[in-house]
């Protein structure tokens, strides 16, 4: 386990780690008022290339979204279409015997 050290702030050395540009408060306002002045000269910046990549984003979209769509309800429309076709082939009396299950010669 980890002993535990007390520091007194008396050993610390009393120089800040940290320094100042010079001259640096002294100029501080005057380059403050140089960059808020800059700032409202300059004219506001048009997204236009960002609504385009937008409406273009959106338009794929929705592309996608219906070629995924149609993609479904075709395969789904084949397969009841060929259930269909296979029913309107099959005689009634045929399904009568295969679903009463009318005894052939084989099981008896």
């Amino acid at each position: 386990m980890m002993e535990k050290k007390n520091i007194s702030l008396d050993k610390i050395d009393k120089k800040l780690p940290f320094s100042v540009p010079e001259n640096y408060f002294e100029d501080f306002a005057a380059r403050m008022e140089l960059q808020v002045a800059g700032e409202t000269l300059q004219p506001p910046h048009r997204h236009i290339l960002n609504w385009r990549v937008a409406v273009a984003a959106v338009f794929a979209g929705i592309l996608l979204a219906g070629a995924i769509y149609t993609t479904i309800f075709k395969n789904a429309s084949k397969s009841d279409n060929y259930e269909s076709y296979v029913l309107s082939q099959v005689d009634e009396s045929s399904m009568l015997y295969y679903y009463v299950g009318e005894p052939t010669t084989e099981t008896k």
